[in-house]
């Protein structure tokens, strides 16, 4: 997403930010995923105060590891597609609610009841992704054709 926006000619930060905000995730869901597998272990499950202090690794790591690095990628593509007018307005305002979102998960470390703000990030931020990939133009200087419908 972030070289598409750069050959679309996107200079602004946002799109750093994005790069940024994508490599942690990716890092961070790596690393969770490493520690599950360290959980799963013969040996390691057997003992309950490593596996209970690991799972809590798990969820910073995977849970709001994730989801705010998730929410700097995804806003660092929206607004730059705002200004240059290169995504519908529809699927910008859902990135930069869904970045609001991702950012706002942070809460979840000392507000419990916050925790629902991850999943939140999570699953549609891979729909928006997958929306937003498909609506940046393939080439630079095309306008793109939007409808508010």
């Amino acid at each position: 997403m972030v070289s598409r926006l750069r050959f679309l000619g996107v200079r602004a930060a946002g799109a750093d930010i994005a790069l940024f905000g994508g490599f942690v995730a990716a890092l961070n869901i790596a690393i969770s995923a490493l520690v599950l597998w360290v959980m799963a272990y013969p040996g390691i499950a057997d003992e309950g105060s490593v596996l209970r202090a690991l799972y809590y690794v798990v969820f910073a790591v995977g849970g709001v590891g994730f989801s705010v690095p998730m929410g700097l990628l995804i806003a660092g593509i929206s607004i730059p597609a705002l200004v240059m007018k290169l995504l519908p307005k529809w699927l910008v305002i859902f990135g930069v609610t869904l970045g609001v979102i991702g950012e706002l998960s942070f809460f979840s470390l000392v507000i419990p009841s916050a925790v629902f703000l991850i999943p939140l990030t999570r699953f549609p931020s891979f729909v928006w992704l997958i929306f937003a990939g498909f609506k940046l133009p393939k080439r630079a200087g095309i306008p793109q054709v939007t409808s508010d419908v």
